[in-house]
């Protein structure tokens, strides 16, 4: 069989150090973008556009029904199945406002093909089976015989709905991008999800999930035709050509003048100095590369640092601060721009508005310092080169930032490489009149939305008030016959749910697949000899063309009263002045100095239950910016200053407010550490300096810096931990290509240091087990359950590593997401904080999934697993292990192992553990450590009101109650 996809352009990207392919398929008109390279890690996408014109989730439903079964494969959960029978490093799917996107990555080429077949069959053949739906999408349930609502992305979307910002930006498309698919919640309104039915999802799937409307996307050391010979034979000769247009999104009008509207979001108390104001442009399209940079400039000259003209109007306004949505917005397929402040209160808001706008008429008057937008360009170069992966493999991320471009006919060549447009924006810029025309572009523009922000306290009870009247009404008019559907359904559905998963029609990696032994880790170079007082470790990696530099302090003998103001420190010091800079000229100095810099402060615990804490900056740029880097680093650490009192108050004021509006969006986070902190003490450090304990320094924080003498306080403690951190020796990991990483450390004047060795940790007290429930306004809870656990160190690990694994395939996910309808639930193991967890994640329960964990601690001591269920459980321990790294995230692997005293023997053994662990293995461990453990309970609750399960309630407002 021969490929029918024919080659319509190629070119080669120096700086990715690759090669872009693009095809069609002309009978169908699908298309592939194909990113050859020789990097291990192989990727693959498929996006189709969907556009609803509805708020009933119906693209975010479908994504979901989908992954559940397929003509192929029809197993109840092949994606989740895929999971435990892969070795990917990435599987998901994702929707967005105008697409939805499957991808995944693997480093195994059988694995790969296995998981392209599943894909393909789940994309463009799924059984869309209505039980599924009923699970994934809504359904009625019947309690005490009264209604209510269930299904995983009814309950996530109420979850998602916590985001003030999500609200905000849903209440400016409404109005700027009205009569397109933005005006509507593209992942379901829960008060609109219930209008949408079966058939509606079935018929939106045959319009939108055709290869017409496809774009695949590959990346890595995989064959273009091998991947599109593998799409001819399972999608395209078994579908009828079409060749349809593909579906765009509609774009808005433009408007002859300016209009405002008012948008409610959610709010914990709607304090009087909660309000704000945004003012929002509608671009060009996002896709026309001029439209695309132009507006990056715009967003780089005004917002960029503390002296661009629009940032440093808002920060130095004396009230309010900037908004969480600035800048440019490439999401829509019209670019948006956002200015905005919030903090405010209602009489300030048109005070705001007056100063965002007379900041740009100065900037289009005045401009702004060519180095800063050379300083942006920059930062495009050196995000092109970076091979770093966060959450996701480094090339899919860029697939997925070029697949707008294709899927809206734009140059996709240009989505990957833009370095001739670079040189012509590194001209055009020379000359200040062409910023300053931006700005007055942006001025002149009629398509413009003010918009006055109010918070609402009650935004939460009115969206309940109007689902309790709904279903009221629905209970009310509920017929006999109905009333036993719903309950055959329900019945139907749990039945359904019981079902073994039959997952012997898909394929798997088993564990004689993988290999016996762990990737080497990068074995720490010795230091060099000529660099002061610092230890510097160089190292030589495949850097592309980057350099990097971190300098760690050991600064484990510090009191812990001190660790939430060293935490308050990292979050500060990249703020404020250096020498003779203020903290306006030195943020500009920061932006031109080096594209990345960062700072952190964190601890490793070690068997015995000491702490080693770590603080360090952290900075990296391109080859040519040596220089810069260096003293980038080296002045901001010997001449940091906390003099610039006013400066310190509005930092502050900002991060506590921020952190009190997101207690809801951080409530999951909150749950897991004070479940935690009693069973370990890196988890009672992580909750003392960033957790719910930290709440009371934040509420605490604020008071003080109200008064002169309490900022005096804050600038003085401040200041001393600097000199006490700075006269500690650090260890300096430098690296680059060849003798970068040497040649960097050696640019390094740190300050003189004065004691080689760091004291030791203090010992921290034992706490009692929690049984707490934190509690902020919400529609969602999120419940956790901890135990002491061995750590990696420990006999023990590997088997509950393997039980966490074979806990969550086999009982918490059908418990927790299937029938509980909470949108994640999860067991894990954790070797570095010697503790085992489960937990659930925007959960509709709280009394019954704490029950549900219990029950799964017996199931599994006593229930019936399979071979291969063990084995796909190790298998999931495994790909955790294996996850490849890029080459700096290879050095930091290799100083985190050094740091928790982890060697190459202690890998093998722990990996000969999992591999070789048996079911009465995972017993032992789970009766000694689980059924014998005590439990420490903390859940996230939106709605104390109902049963909270014998929990603690705990207000996380009252906790910084001097807030």
């Amino acid at each position: 069989m021969t490929t029918t996809f024919e080659k319509i352009g190629s070119r080669v990207i120096p700086a990715l150090q690759a090669t872009v392919e693009e095809y069609i398929s002309p009978r169908t008109g699908a298309r592939h973008i194909h990113l050859a390279s020789d990097q291990a890690e192989k990727v693959f996408l498929v996006a189709f556009p969907t556009v609803p014109d509805v708020s009933d989730g119906r693209a975010h439903i479908l994504e979901h029904l989908s992954l559940c079964g397929s003509q192929r494969y029809p197993v109840r959960d092949p994606f989740f199945a895929m999971m435990r029978r892969s070795t990917a490093t990435f599987m998901n799917a994702f929707t967005y406002a105008d697409r939805t996107v499957y991808p995944f990555s693997s480093t195994d080429s059988k694995d790969f093909y296995n998981l392209l077949d599943v894909y393909l069959d789940a994309t463009f053949f799924p059984n869309l089976d209505y039980l599924n739906f009923l699970q994934e999408g809504w359904r009625y349930v019947l309690k005490d015989g009264k209604l209510g609502y269930q299904g995983v992305v009814f309950n996530e979307m109420k979850g998602a709905f916590n985001d003030p910002i999500r609200a905000l930006y849903s209440g400016i498309e409404n109005t700027l991008l009205a009569g397109t698919t933005y005006e509507v919640e593209s992942g379901g309104d829960p008060l609109v999800i219930p209008e949408l039915t079966h058939q509606m999802l079935k018929d939106f799937h045959a319009s939108h999930y055709h290869p017409s409307q496809a774009v695949f996307m590959t990346a890595g050391d995989i064959s273009a035709v091998d991947v599109q010979l593998q799409i001819e034979d399972k999608v395209l000769s078994k579908l009828p050509a079409l060749n349809a247009p593909r579906m765009l999104p509609e774009l808005a009008a433009a408007w002859p003048e300016p209009k405002s509207n008012e948008v409610r979001i959610p709010s914990q108390t709607a304090k009087p100095d909660e309000h704000g104001v945004q003012i929002t442009w509608l671009m060009g399209e996002s896709s026309d590369i001029d439209v695309y940079f132009n507006t990056y400039l715009l967003s780089s000259g005004l917002l960029g640092d503390s002296s661009s003209p629009v940032m440093k109007a808002m920060e130095s306004a004396g009230f309010g601060r900037p908004s969480a949505l600035n800048g440019q917005d490439n999401g829509p397929r019209q670019m948006i721009f956002h200015l905005g402040m919030e903090g405010l209160t209602e009489p300030q808001i048109d005070l705001a508005r007056d100063r965002i706008w007379t900041a740009l008429e100065r900037a289009a008057e005045e401009g702004v310092p060519t180095e800063s937008l050379q300083a942006a360009l920059r930062d495009v170069r050196y995000s092109q080169r970076d091979t770093a992966s966060g959450r996701m493999p480094n090339a899919l991320s860029r697939l997925l930032n070029a697949l707008p471009v294709s899927m809206r006919d734009g140059d996709v060549f240009l989505a990957f490489d833009n370095e001739a447009h670079l040189v012509k924006l590194e001209q055009a810029i020379a000359d200040p009149a062409y910023f300053k025309g931006l700005v007055r572009k942006l001025l002149d523009n009629p398509t413009r939305l003010t918009t006055r922000v109010v918070p609402d306290a009650d935004y939460f009870k009115k969206r309940d008030a109007i689902e309790e009247a709904r279903l009221e009404e629905r209970t009310r008019a509920l017929t006999d016959l109905e009333r036993a559907r719903i309950e055959k359904e329900s019945a139907d559905l749990e039945a359904h749910q019981q079902l073994p998963s039959n997952s012997d029609v898909l394929p798997r990696i088993r564990p004689a697949d993988v290999s016996a032994e762990p990737r080497a880790a990068l074995p720490l170079p010795s230091p060099l000899g000529d660099a002061g007082d610092a230890i510097v470790l160089p190292f030589e990696i495949a850097s592309n063309g980057l350099s990097y530099v971190r300098v760690s302090y050991d600064v484990s003998g510090f009191a812990v009263e001190d660790w939430p103001w060293l935490r308050l420190w990292v979050d500060l010091v990249t703020q404020l002045g250096v020498g003779d800079m203020d903290y306006e000229d030195a943020d500009a100095w920061r932006q031109r100095m080096a594209p990345s810099y960062d700072l952190n402060f964190d601890a490793t615990q070690h068997p015995g239950g000491h702490l080693s804490m770590e603080l360090w900056f952290a900075a990296s740029g391109l080859r040519e910016e040596h220089e810069n880097i260096a003293q980038l680093v080296s002045r901001s650490l010997a001449e940091a200053r906390f003099d610039e009192h006013e400066r310190l108050a509005f930092l502050i004021d900002s991060q506590v407010q921020d952190r009190l509006n997101g207690l809801a969006q951080s409530g999951n986070r909150y749950a897991m550490l004070t479940s935690a902190a009693p069973l370990s003490v890196l988890r009672r450090f992580e909750d003392i300096v960033s957790g719910a304990a930290s709440l009371a320094f934040q509420g605490e924080l604020l008071e003080l810096s109200k008064t002169p003498e309490g900022l005096a306080h804050i600038a003085g403690r401040l200041n001393a931990l600097h000199r006490r951190v700075i006269a500690i020796t650090p260890t300096v990991l430098a690296a680059g290509a060849g003798t970068d990483g040497a040649d960097l450390g050696r640019l390094l004047k740190l300050p003189a240091s004065q004691a080689a060795m760091p004291a030791v940790a203090p010992k921290l007290g034992t706490i009692a087990l929690e049984n707490a429930g934190l509690h902020a306004v919400s529609q969602i809870n999120h419940c956790v359950v901890s135990y002491r656990a061995p750590m990696m160190q420990e006999d023990g690990a590997a088997a509950l590593a393997v039980a966490a694994e074979l806990m969550t395939n086999q009982l918490l996910h059908v418990a927790l997401r299937e029938k509980g309808g909470a949108y994640g639930g999860n067991a894990g193991y954790n070797g570095g904080t010697g503790t085992f967890l489960m937990a659930s994640y925007r959960d509709p329960r709280l009394a019954e999934t704490y029950a549900d964990f219990d029950t799964a601690i017996d199931d599994l001591l006593t229930g019936e697993f399979s071979q291969e269920m063990l084995e796909e459980a190790i298998i999931c321990v495994i790909k955790g292990m294996d996850k490849p790294n890029s080459p700096y995230d290879q050095v930091l692997h290799a100083w985190g192992l050094k740091r928790r005293g982890i060697d190459q023997a202690l890998r093998q053994r722990f990996r000969t553990e999992v591999l070789t662990c048996s079911l009465e293995q995972i017993r032992t461990a789970v009766r000694t450590w689980l059924k014998n453990g005590e439990p420490s309970r903390a859940a996230f609750v939106g709605d104390v009101t109902k049963d909270v399960a014998g929990l603690r309630v705990v207000d996380l407002l009252g906790l910084a109650k001097k807030a």
